[in-house]
């Protein structure tokens, strides 16, 4: 009796297993039969619509594996085709649920074309082997529906065709949740975009509501690496809260390996633009900056960055916290390391006004001159601080517009330090050599002492007008005053340099006009007095800093001034 129930045991299990295999061996002799339920599942409902051009394979195993060639599917979000097509079909739910569960759904060499870019043609209609066969009559009790759902998807040697061909996307291996479920699933990505090889790695999870829960996910590339913690929302307001961090971004090295927008041929003779495409000859200044965008997006964004490389400068240990909230930005605080030393910043973008505002402070108690003149490429042989502070505000859709109404308070200051001659001498002696006046020996080599420099600048729409204009060095004293119209490109100085001769100061006045990227030099008689230059520099200095407390200049040191035959040889150059 034991062995009998045994045995029973077994063709209880046995059986059905046997039957699947009947049916799959049926199938795989004819699995052109498959494509009629195919079609009829995916296209149930009426999203999507899938084509099956090539032949059909089924692989029978524990794992079952249906291989499709030449398949196409198209929704409202785009058109994939793909060469080849396998899905790994678990076995057991297909007699226990009327489920089919394929737990990896593979496409290799396929394209994908997002709604931008996708034909909209529809797949090709179905052969008469393909369109499902008739409806069976109505019975009292219809066997309940099959299902389909699809645990993970795989791109292998493929591509996404964007707007731009030079900005496609080649997937090397993708491997994803079909949709993310409420637990955390891996995210594999290995794709070459626009000639930059990179990986993405991390975890996903779908949240209630159309938002997406990201963990570690980490994008590598030779130029840099990000990672993402936090939610991505997919909604009608699409957004991202969370940190964000990187070890290293070379910007750089991104910039350059990406491919550049080709210059747009001039358009022949008496042909006009299109309506609403700006003009080749269009000022950039004049072009609307993207606030627009600002106002469809949310988010909550902690961003920290070890080491960022821009124009050859390195920028480092970067912290900001910004919200974007109903179209106004606010990046408060702002924290990072400048080439010189650490600045505080902060940023607020309020798109929704009109026009949009822009307010913008800074600063930085001390900037080594040194790495800081090397990040501009100017000479670098200098030493000592720079001081520096800017509250600023400005409205408006265009750098123009912004410019023209920007309002505010700026300053800089210097004390006790050393400046290479090429980057203040050298200058000032050629503007005086514009100005017809010689420049007393001024374009010498080496190093001058700098005591103090002190500029302040008060702003009000576009106006700017100099509170204190002061260089104290041992070769020579500099005094400034005077106005800039931002929105006319036009300026206004009075310059008085002093250089001392044995003990007695030479004043040579200058006035400059003009426009702010070409000035013009011309020797000013209406200052007789030098008072420009005779300013104390403590006052100024206070004036720079907007009253915060700094070191003082040391004494003046003793010089020996130019002499004679310094006078003399700048004389006759």
């Amino acid at each position: 009796m034991r062995r009998l129930g045994w045995l029973l045991l077994v063709l209880v299990i046995a059986l059905p297993l046997l039957g699947a295999a009947a049916a799959l061996v049926a199938v795989r002799v004819v699995p052109e039969r498959l494509k009629p339920l195919i079609v009829t599942l995916v296209e149930r409902g009426g999203r999507q619509r899938i084509a099956l051009a090539g032949p059909l394979r089924l692989v029978v195993s524990t794992r079952p594996r249906l291989i499709a060639e030449d398949v196409t599917l198209s929704n409202r979000n785009g058109r994939l085709t793909a060469r080849h097509l396998t899905a790994e079909i678990a076995l057991a739910p297909l007699f226990s649920r009327r489920e089919i569960v394929v737990e990896r759904l593979t496409f290799d060499r396929a394209t994908l074309y997002p709604a931008a870019t996708a034909t909209p043609a529809a797949p090709p209609p179905l052969a008469a082997a393909q369109q499902a066969p008739p409806a069976a009559p109505a019975t009292p009790r219809a066997p309940r529906p099959w299902r389909i759902r699809l645990q993970a998807l795989r791109l292998t040697n493929s591509q996404v065709i964007g707007v731009d061909p030079r900005h496609s996307l080649t997937l090397t291996e993708l491997d994803l949740p079909a949709w993310p479920g409420p637990r955390a699933s891996d995210v594999t990505l290995d794709a070459i975009y626009a000639g930059i090889p990179f990986s993405v790695t991390g975890m996903i999870a779908r949240l209630p509501g159309p938002a997406v829960a990201l963990s570690a996910l980490r994008i590598v590339a030779a130029q840099g690496d990000v990672a993402l913690d936090g939610t991505l929302s997919l909604g009608p307001h699409p957004g991202f809260s969370g940190k964000v961090s990187s070890q290293r971004l070379d910007l750089d090295a991104i910039r350059h390996a990406l491919p550049r927008r080709p210059h747009a041929a001039p358009l022949p003779e008496g042909v006009a633009p299109a309506t609403g495409a700006p003009s080749p000859q269009q000022d950039w200044r004049d072009q609307n900056l993207p606030f627009a965008a600002l106002g469809g997006a949310e988010g909550d964004v902690t961003l920290a960055l070890r080491e960022v490389i821009e124009s050859g400068a390195v920028y480092r240990d970067i912290a900001l916290h910004a919200v974007l909230r109903e179209g106004k930005l606010v990046i408060d605080p702002a924290r990072l390391v400048l080439p010189g030393g650490p600045a505080t910043l902060s940023l607020t973008l309020d798109a929704i006004s009109a026009p949009p505002l822009v307010h913008f402070r800074a600063t930085a108690p001390a900037l080594a001159l040194g790495p800081l003149a090397a990040a501009f490429h100017w000479p670098a042989d200098n030493a000592g601080a720079l001081e520096a502070f800017a509250d600023l505000a400005a409205r408006g859709e265009t750098m123009r517009a912004l410019r023209a109404t920007l309002s505010g308070k700026f300053g800089i200051a210097a004390v006790n330090a050393e400046l290479d001659n090429r980057l203040l001498l050298l200058p000032l002696a050629k503007m005086l050599r514009r100005a017809h006046i010689p420049p007393l020996a001024l374009a010498g080599e080496g190093k001058t002492a700098l005591r103090c420099f002190a500029l302040r600048a008060d702003l009000s729409d576009g106006h700017a007008s100099l509170r204190a204009g002061l260089l104290q060095t041992s070769r020579l004293d500099l005094g400034a005053a005077g106005t800039l119209d931002l929105a006319a490109g036009t300026l206004a100085l009075q310059l008085a340099p002093s250089v001392r001769i044995g003990g007695n100061a030479l004043v040579v006045p200058i006035r400059l006009d003009g426009a702010i990227d070409d000035p013009q030099p011309v020797p000013d008689e209406s200052q007789q007095d030098g008072a420009l230059a005779a300013q104390p520099c403590r006052p100024a200095l206070a004036l720079a800093r907007d009253g915060r407390a700094g070191p003082e200049p040391g004494p003046r040191k003793p010089d020996k001034g130019l002499s004679l035959h310094d006078l003399l040889r700048g004389l006759v150059k």
